[in-house]
């Protein structure tokens, strides 16, 4: 696959978002689940090698999100509105945690798609967290700390790749909550099991490399969805 892009600023692009992040409670939505089937999770996996290698800025976290999906990860069915097309759409969370630099927060990591046969809509979003379970950013540096990403659209063998503007993102772990079952994880790391609360609103995109153009604008009320918290220790060959 050919991926044709167009960079506005030197920030590694993601989807706009403003995420509305609330605490975990009985309340919370909770959208249906669905389990990848090997088939599902084959594709998934594909179409993350086939981004990496045309944006190597991301071949880590391309990597760990193929982790959490080998590890079997549930997505979550979300309810996304705008002009991304008819869905239905997916998403899971992933949070990294890096023991081997303790002064390093961890890393939340949100991965959004269509089709889990065969995506052609892939966004990945990215926020820092600073030393918490909490992370909030901006992509237009009025607040919190840098978020960065990627939107994808699929068509034949190329893709368009999307950068945002502005716009902000949250998201709140629930903390770890049981095993990644029989999934052996790579040397020096550990899988576990996580509940992360998204919700965002993409209100304007541009192309990521290039001029001219609007990108794509969708909106998530937001839920907690299933997601997966890998914890490196120094020196791992996968984060």
């Amino acid at each position: 696959m050919r991926i044709l892009s167009v960079r506005p600023c030197s920030v590694a692009g993601v989807l706009t978002l403003l995420v509305a992040c609330s605490s975990q409670s009985a309340t919370s939505p909770k959208p249906p689940t669905l389990q990848l089937t090997s088939a599902q999770a084959q594709a998934m996996t594909q179409r993350l090698q086939e981004i990496a290698a045309s944006n190597p800025g991301i071949s880590d976290l391309a990597d760990s999100i193929m982790v959490g999906i080998q590890a079997g990860v549930g997505v979550s069915a979300i309810n996304l509105s705008g002009d991304l097309g008819a869905g239905p759409f997916y998403a899971f969370g992933l949070k990294r945690v890096f023991s081997g630099s303790p002064g390093f927060g961890p890393e939340f990591d949100v991965l959004a798609f269509d089709n889990p046969s065969d995506p052609q809509t892939f966004m990945i979003l990215d926020v820092f967290a600073p030393g918490s379970d909490a992370a909030s950013g901006s992509f237009d540096g009025s607040s919190g700390t840098s978020a960065t990403g990627f939107v994808f659209q699929v068509s034949g063998d190329s893709s368009l790749t999307w950068a945002p503007t502005q716009g902000v993102v949250t998201v709140t772990g629930d903390g770890p909550n049981g095993g990644c079952g029989a999934y052996q994880a790579p040397t020096g790391v550990t899988c576990a099991q996580e509940t992360m609360h998204i919700a965002f609103n993409i209100t304007s995109t541009v192309p990521e490399f290039g001029t001219g153009g609007a990108g794509p604008t969708a909106a998530f009320a937001g839920a907690d969805v299933q997601g997966i918290v890998l914890t490196f220790a120094a020196g791992s060959q996968v984060q």
